[in-house]
């Protein structure tokens, strides 16, 4: 039944020729050196291919974060289980099976973390180990790896504070964990981990074992020479610094020139390390000893200690196309190739490649050797490599103003019952087209011959971007069904009559851009009206009455974005929750706050009011970046077997759309028509045809149920639920596969590994 015809789902996807945006603000290689993982501004996730010969090329877009990724790490023993942990500003953590693109778990936690490590003793602790998570709140955070629940935390006895960063020291000497850590204030503290899982597991408090102010503030890395198992180096983003582990006095303290900011470093090797800058420069030391005392007073009695001083033997830089800032890393492979690579990513989408050689040395003359770089590479790169990639879906009607450059679509919105895609554009232009005919022109060879005859209209009356769209008749069918409601950049929403392409009203809000349009629902009306709600970027709020043509309320007392809208429908109350969790009640008649709460004491008022939940699905919701996947415009039902699903990576800005095929539904509508009331079922043709279809289908099913545990992304292997209901957070990937016919898109769900598609032809 209803299972199968979902699961007939298959999903294309026209990118356009634009690669979405992606700014990296996180970056790691996997432990087998063959992934790279990035995160972004936006929200995604990105898998890279990584070559043995270093080549990159992008693999998949991981939707899964509404907001900013902040953290990157493995989240798992990588010989085992090839998973990593990402996390985002907003305290959401999803863990990825980096292989196939799952996300295994996912959590919201209200942490912020600006660093994990993952810790994992097997002899001492059940259980896939522990997430060491610092960032925007006090000490260390343990988070159960497998399944993000909070275990306990490190706590600190004296001046607890923000940790900046973090490191796990293990020791093969004394065969002791320990995990060092700097707070923001510059203060150096140890925890003993191997001597503490037990007392964690048992919810006792675990102190500090020692602490030590290091007079710097601002640390950006903090390392353990394992090679040495004496040597500690500290990076702050004025200056670094070595210590010695055993009782952490000072060797040398090298002050940053120039006006640089330092940004992290890695010990390479013995008395060997690198460090790296903020603008994507990195300098390779040698530690030389001096020989002289390091004691000026050594009246406390201790040994004299030999000091080190530091002798540059390489250096690297970057383009000079510099986007600032850059996030950079260091990977010493101990497998075959045994490479030693030095990594960044940039805001613009750039990652970048050095391999750093075994022995780097400088030149004849003594000063430091260039180290080139080896590979660097954008997610447009690879649109541009793959010339057949498939076209926007509007291509075939805005290229065509002599031979101009493609319209951005900045919004979009599929009206089914109409077959129509409407998009509106970053010049203000809207159009109105065909779906089906779209679609084809832009998947099939010949499109350019269907240019011309393609119907379609173009709507001009916005004078800016236009952000946000909305078809009433599809929300509600007692609304006219020639209305469309489109919002701008410049606050303007216009009533238009798409049928004769008139503007029937434009409402000037004076407020921020229009991020999202709604509609009140069926059992909520204003003088036997319903109503349009549009949230604007400035975080004001105004709702709109159609038939009378004007704007009966404008809220703008809200602090800070709105994230939910909801209705009262026997007061009249509209109901405004904020991204702080305030929540104002405004009296729509009066356009008056009648209430503001905290979100705690509104939940304690919710049985007695009926509300009507509304989230930011349609708009895009304000706030930095934010690849919503509540913000995906999720159809309310599959109404046949063609479906338009337009996604944002960031709300100013349609980046592509995905055509959904239901190929069940599809067969059943290709059956002959009946005859005196005979079953076409019963039909040898149509009988095979439709046992086919279900037999795949039944086939997946099955695999499904064996593979439970997962919540896949979207795959056009096996798909177990309808699309808006599989398009939640941390469930979605977006596949590169590359073939002879371009980058052609599968989305994944819940997919077996048994069963591998041919690669389709155009």
């Amino acid at each position: 039944g209803s299972l199968n015809m979902r699961s007939s789902l298959q999903a294309v996807v026209l990118w356009g020729k634009q690669a979405p945006q992606h700014s990296i603000t996180a970056i790691m290689i996997t432990d087998d050196q063959q992934t790279i993982v990035t995160g972004s501004q936006e929200g995604q996730l990105c898998l890279w291919n990584l070559s043995p010969e270093l080549k990159i090329s992008a693999r998949e877009l991981l939707f899964g974060h509404s907001a900013s990724v902040t953290c990157l790490t493995r989240a798992r023993d990588f010989s085992k289980q090839p998973y990593v942990v990402s996390a985002a500003e907003n305290g959401e953590m999803c863990v990825w099976n980096v292989t196939n693109g799952q996300c295994v778990e996912k959590a919201t936690l209200p942490y912020r973390h600006t660093a994990i490590c993952y810790y994992h003793c097997s002899f001492r602790m059940t259980g896939e180990g522990w997430l060491l998570c610092c960032g925007e709140y006090r000490d260390v955070l343990i988070i159960d790896a497998k399944t993000l629940a909070v275990v306990h935390t490190f706590a600190s006895s004296q001046s607890p504070d923000w940790i900046t960063c973090m490191s796990i020291v293990h020791s093969v000497r004394i065969q002791e964990d320990s995990l060092v850590v700097v707070s923001v204030a510059g203060e150096l503290k140890v925890w003993d981990l191997s001597s503490s899982i037990n007392s964690i597991q048992e919810k006792q408090d675990v102190y500090e074992k020692e602490s030590k102010f290091l007079d710097s503030l601002n640390c950006r890395t903090i390392r353990f020479c394992t090679y040495t198992e004496r040597l500690l180096l500290v990076v702050f983003s004025k200056c670094w610094k070595v210590y010695d582990y055993c009782d952490f006095s000072l060797l040398w303290t090298e002050v940053s020139r120039n006006g640089q900011f330092f940004a992290g470093g890695e010990v390479l090797a013995a008395h060997r390390i690198i460090i790296w800058t903020e603008d994507g420069h990195s300098n390779i030391y040698q530690l030389l000893n001096s020989g002289l005392s390091k004691s000026i007073y050594p009246a406390d009695g201790r040994v004299l200690k030999e000091t080190i001083y530091p002798h540059l033997l390489c250096s690297t830089s970057v383009q000079e196309n510099k986007s600032l800032p850059f996030v950079m890393g260091y990977m010493n492979e101990r497998k075959e190739p045994f490479y030693q690579v030095l990594f960044s990513g940039e805001v613009s989408g750039r990652i970048t490649l050095w391999h750093i050689p075994d022995v780097p040395v400088s030149k004849f003359d003594g000063s430091p050797r260039e180290i080139p770089i080896t590979t660097t590479w954008t997610l447009q790169d690879n649109f541009d490599k793959h010339h057949t990639v498939s076209q926007s879906i509007i291509d075939h009607f805005s290229g065509q103003k002599d031979g101009a450059e493609t319209a951005v679509v900045t919004s979009s919105e599929y009206v089914p019952c109409l077959d129509k895609l409407i998009c509106g554009c970053e010049d203000g232009t809207i159009f109105i087209m065909q779906a089906l005919n779209a679609a084809k022109a832009g998947l099939l060879e010949g499109g350019s011959l269907l240019k011309d005859s393609l119907p379609h209209k173009v709507l001009k009356g916005h004078h800016q971007s236009v952000t946000s769209l909305l078809y009433p008749h599809g929300l509600s069918s007692k609304l006219d069904q020639s209305w469309m409601v489109s919002g701008d950049l410049d606050s303007c929403v216009i009533l238009w009559d798409i049928f004769t392409e008139e503007i029937l009203h434009k409402f000037f809000l004076e407020a921020g851009p229009v991020t999202s349009l709604l509609m009140s629902p069926e059992n909520f009306r204003l003088r036997s009206d319903q109503v349009i709600c549009c949230v604007c970027s400035d975080h004001s709020v105004a709702l709109l009455h159609l038939e009378e043509k004007r704007c009966l309320l404008s809220a703008r007392k809200h602090l800070f974005p709105v994230r939910k809208i909801k209705w009262h429908s026997v007061e009249n109350f509209l109901i405004v929750g904020c991204a702080d969790d305030s929540v104002y009640i405004w009296e729509i008649e009066t356009a008056q706050v009648i209430h503001l709460l905290r979100l705690l004491k509104l939940l304690s008022l919710c049985s007695s009011l009926y509300l009507e939940p509304y989230s930011l699905s349609k708009g895009k919701a304000a706030g930095k970046g934010g690849a919503h996947l509540s913000e995906v415009d999720e159809p309310k039902s599959f109404p046949g077997p063609f479906n338009v699903l337009p996604v944002k990576t960031t709300w100013s800005n349609n980046n592509f759309h995905i055509l959904l095929f239901d190929l069940e539904n599809l067969v059943e509508l290709l059956l002959p028509t009946p005859v005196c009331d005979v079953d076409a079922s019963n039909s040898f043709y149509g009988s095979e045809l439709l046992r086919r279809a279900r037999s795949t289908v039944e086939k997946k099913t099955l695999t499904l149920k064996r593979n439970k545990t997962a919540c896949g992304p979207l795959s056009a292997e096996a798909q177990a639920k309808p699309v808006h209901e599989s398009l939640v957070q941390g469930e979605n990937n977006i596949k590169f596969s590359e073939e002879n016919d371009g980058i052609k898109r599968h989305k994944k769900m819940k997919s077996s590994k048994k069963v591998h598609p041919e690669p389709s032809r155009k």
